[in-house]
């Protein structure tokens, strides 16, 4: 089999309607190949061309592995989407898709030559996801969370004009007001026991002078809660482990 393809977008979309696939799967974005049916004609007369030269394709059919690839990457099986800035300065976007069944996984990434798509083991799915941010320490401290009731009180407050001691920032909010220079989140979803589609809470990443945090929203005994803490390509890791566990055991 082979291990990575990169297809262009306009590849990418006339594979999409040939497969009768949906191939614009959040987060990608993929712009009309073509502003009319003369135009769209010649567009897919080319890519087809291309397609065969770069041995992806033969007689007008994708090779197997591109198709397989394709129907992975658009099925409802477990995934996990990952969107984000890797530089916020220069607006240096990620937009990536990985998805695992029981047998095979696949996780394609938006690159400046199109979607390259890589073939993998499906254990490795929360993996793969943490590496496709850059290298981070984990921000000091330790998990601390605020109730969501007391951040909206204290919003209203403010907005008010009335404030007091008790208004005083959260550590979540101190961190939240950091300087952040990367951020992203992942949203992972797939299809539990009982056959229904299921998606986690979004995972958010952020990454400022004094390291990399996460941020999630999560539940007390009392309240709904959001939870920051820090974390590196490892911590990242093993929350999506976590929300994956939690997604194919509903």
């Amino acid at each position: 089999m082979v291990d990575t393809i990169t297809l262009s977008l306009p590849a990418l979309d006339v594979l999409g309607e040939h497969l009768r696939l949906d191939v614009r799967r959040y987060p990608f974005e993929i712009p009309d190949i073509a502003d009319s049916r003369a135009e769209r004609e010649d567009v897919v007369r080319r890519v087809w061309s291309e397609l065969e030269t770069a041995g992806l394709a033969v007689d007008g059919r994708p090779e197997p592995e591109v198709a397989d690839a394709l129907y992975l990457m658009s099925s409802s099986e477990t995934s996990i989407a990952a969107a984000g800035l890797l530089d916020v300065r220069n607006g240096q976007r990620m937009a990536a898709r990985a998805v695992a069944t029981g047998e095979v996984g696949v996780a394609g990434v938006i690159t400046a030559r199109g979607l390259q798509l890589d073939f993998m083991a499906p254990e490795t799915l929360p993996e793969v996801c943490a590496r496709l941010l850059p290298p981070a320490r984990p921000g000091p401290g330790r998990e601390t969370s605020v109730s969501l009731r007391l951040l909206r009180d204290a919003e209203h407050r403010s907005a008010e004009g009335v404030s007091g001691a008790a208004d005083s920032p959260s550590e979540v909010e101190e961190i939240t007001r950091l300087h952040k220079y990367r951020l992203g989140h992942f949203v992972v979803a797939g299809t539990g026991g009982d056959g229904n589609r299921f998606r986690m809470p979004t995972l958010t990443w952020f990454d400022t002078d004094r390291g990399r945090y996460t941020m999630c929203y999560g539940r007390s005994e009392e309240d709904e809660t959001l939870v920051c803490a820090p974390a590196d390509q490892r911590g990242i890791a093993a929350r999506l482990g976590e929300q994956l566990r939690s997604v194919r055991g509903s």
